[in-house]
């Protein structure tokens, strides 16, 4: 072939394979990602998080975490978006890198919000992380809601209801209703407690703390049925939302199904191994369990297996209150009493344990005297509990403090959810030893509309027609309650007397 051949096959042949090179890099360049600025990260976050896409928003947020310039801001953001998911744990992580990287109100609501959790997760760093909080932006929503709730633990309701109030004035928005409902338990104040929880809410649809706080207060005051729905709701919406999980064991064993609530315990002990509340929880249920042989007819049972159950768990207060409620429906009032007494030693802000305790000495033992003082104590933890104020009325009665009985059973009959003969019959007779007639005969007239086969509601009414020196209404309320079967023989034979014709003197 001739050289000038040669050059212009070569000639021709090179443009295409510069050609190909090109289509080559072109390609590769094609392939390689293009980088994203960190501050674009968080904008694509929000757009993820406004879309409802929580789980690309979490991506994002973790990418941008990675960066020097956006680390703080977005851990706090990834904290957010974790919290929303009720991914706790993993929260308190992103909240802690934030806290770290932060400074000033955005410092104060990473460590706020942080110790929130950490006082949900039951961690004693709560206590140190709320008061960091408040020293980073001391008039800031939440680091205010953060000590809030420590008030609230440490039992200073008014103070806690107080710091509350000024999260919510500083913006704290449902965050701080629900704070606010915290606070008002702490303080005793169930109505105060649901109306917050409720209007946290109604600010924030859907906020998972307020809905179980709103389901606890429901719970504790008697209506553990409506609670149950609620709390079913949160579980399908957030299923890592161990609170619920507690609350629902909690609500379900009010209703006297513990047997359902083994499982709803053992998820949340199985989710929140550090959680010490779960972990009780779990042997709580189980201790509950055993008590529903009692219903069954099987007493003695339930008193082996709970004595079982508290020799491998000794320092569980709620083992021994199970104990010493199986105990009293064995009419084993002393090897009960011991049993609350060290369940009150292991845990003496336990209501119930001294609601227990007051009333054996006062109907097992008639120990009023004895009964006073746990009672007294079990109405100052949980003010709002109709029937521990019931059975310190009656307690006072016995003792013959009728002027302090009549405040105590005045304040549970004030409620006009109040429905209940037990309060207006004590008050009734409270008003009878004060020699206060009039308003005894008003008490009890109430006492009988709600229990018409009550012979005692009756019997106290009649005396208060005797001290008025009424006799005709004297003989148709004691009569009442004789044929009821009233069996008392001083008030029997002062019935006999009149209905013979003597005069009350």
């Amino acid at each position: 072939m001739k050289r000038w051949v040669w050059l212009l096959a070569l000639s021709l042949a090179l443009p295409s394979a510069a050609d190909d090179k090109k289509k080559d890099d072109k390609k590769k360049d094609e392939k390689k990602p293009t980088a994203v600025a960190p501050a674009d990260l968080l904008k694509q976050a929000d757009e993820k998080t406004a879309a409802g896409d929580l789980d690309g928003a979490l991506d994002l947020l973790r990418k941008a975490q990675g960066a020097e310039a956006t680390a703080g801001e977005a851990s706090i953001r990834l904290g957010r978006a974790l919290e929303a998911k009720y991914d706790l744990d993993v929260a308190i992580d992103a909240y802690r890198v934030a806290g770290e990287k932060l400074s000033g109100p955005a410092k104060g609501e990473a460590l706020g919000r942080m110790a929130i959790l950490q006082d949900a997760r039951g961690m004693a760093d709560a206590t140190a992380t709320a008061q960091a909080a408040a020293a980073a932006d001391p008039a800031g929503p939440w680091p205010t809601i953060a000590m809030s709730r420590l008030r609230a633990r440490e039992g200073k309701g008014d103070e806690a209801v107080e710091l509350a109030q000024k999260a919510a004035a500083a913006g704290g928005g449902g965050a701080a209703s629900s704070a606010l409902g915290f606070a008002q338990v702490a303080r005793g104040d169930m109505a105060a407690a649901e109306a917050a929880y409720r209007q946290a809410l109604a600010t924030a649809p859907g906020y998972t703390s307020a809905t179980i706080g709103l389901a606890r207060v429901l719970r504790r005051t008697g209506r553990a049925a409506e609670a149950e729905p609620l709390l079913m709701k949160v579980i399908e919406s957030a299923p890592g939302a161990v609170d619920a999980y507690k609350e629902l064991a909690r609500v379900k064993m009010a209703l006297n199904r513990a047997s359902d609530a083994v499982g709803d315990a053992s998820i949340a002990a199985a989710m929140a191994e550090n959680d010490p509340d779960a972990q009780r929880l779990a042997i709580e249920v189980k201790a509950a369990k055993a008590l529903e042989s009692l219903g069954q007819g099987q007493g003695a049972l339930a008193v082996q297996d709970l004595t079982a159950l508290r020799d491998q768990n000794p320092e569980l207060a709620e083992v021994r209150l199970a104990l010493a409620k199986a105990l009293v429906a064995q009419r084993q009032a002393d090897p009960a009493i011991a049993e609350l007494q060290k369940a009150s030693e292991l845990d003496p802000k336990n209501a119930e344990t001294l609601y227990q305790l007051g009333y054996v000495n006062l109907v097992l033992k008639g120990n009023p005297a004895a009964a006073v003082g746990p009672l007294e104590k079990a109405v100052a933890l949980d003010p709002g509990n109709a029937g521990y104020r019931t059975n310190l009325g009656a307690a006072l009665n016995a003792q013959k403090q009728y002027d302090r009985a009549i405040a105590e059973l005045g304040k549970v009959t004030a409620s006009p959810e109040y429905n209940r003969a037990e309060g207006w019959i004590y008050l009734g007779q409270a008003y009878v030893g004060a020699k206060k007639y009039k308003d005894a005969v008003a008490a009890l007239e109430k006492a009988t509309a709600l229990a018409p086969n009550s012979d005692q509601a009756y019997a106290t009414l009649g005396w208060a027609y005797f001290g008025l020196k009424d006799a005709d209404n004297f003989k148709k309320a004691a009569g009442k309650a004789r044929s009821l079967g009233y069996k008392e023989p001083t008030l029997l034979q002062y019935l006999g007397r009149i209905e013979a014709g003597e005069p009350i003197k």
